[in-house]
């Protein structure tokens, strides 16, 4: 009969077994809303120290992070079909996207490159703006900016 009924073991009668466990949740609830609020309100500090970035320095700020491990993970290889383009120099012709380019492609030396070219099999320069290019990759288009370069000592900028 024990077996039936295994709160009656530890003293609960069925008419309490509702309120038991009631009792039970409330207890779970509270020690839960305690645990969060002593978790937000704790004090933390940083496990690294903040370090400011100086004003002349700009390049940290617009360089690119590096996706080539990434994309190794993800089936790309290294240095096929012009995977790697460096854009080293532009020499824009109006507003049109009409221009040369000077494209690094895989770690080979630059070349330069009208609007329209083929960079590599399926990748075409599409436009030349005056400080990027636009990509054409089976038709995916893909933008490469110049790369920013830091401000030389001695020069302030005015806004």
């Amino acid at each position: 009969m024990l077996r039936d009924r295994p709160w009656e073991r530890i003293g609960i009668s069925a008419a309490n077994l509702p309120r038991a466990c009631t009792f039970v949740l409330v207890l779970a609830l509270a020690v839960t809303i305690t645990g969060w609020a002593l978790d937000f309100t704790a004090r933390r500090t940083p496990s690294e120290p903040v370090r400011p970035v100086t004003v002349g320095n700009s390049a940290p700020r617009t360089q690119a992070a590096d996706i080539a491990p990434i994309a190794f993970l993800f089936g790309a290889l290294p240095g096929v079909d012009g995977s790697d383009i460096r854009l080293v120099g532009v020499i824009a012709q109006g507003k049109r996207g009409q221009g040369i380019a000077l494209l690094a492609v895989d770690g080979r030396p630059a070349l330069a490159l009208r609007a329209g070219a083929e960079i590599a099999a399926g990748v075409t320069l599409a436009e030349v703006r005056a400080d990027r290019v636009v990509v054409s990759r089976s038709g995916a288009l893909q933008e490469i900016r110049l790369p920013a370069k830091p401000t030389p000592d001695g020069i302030v900028k005015v806004r």
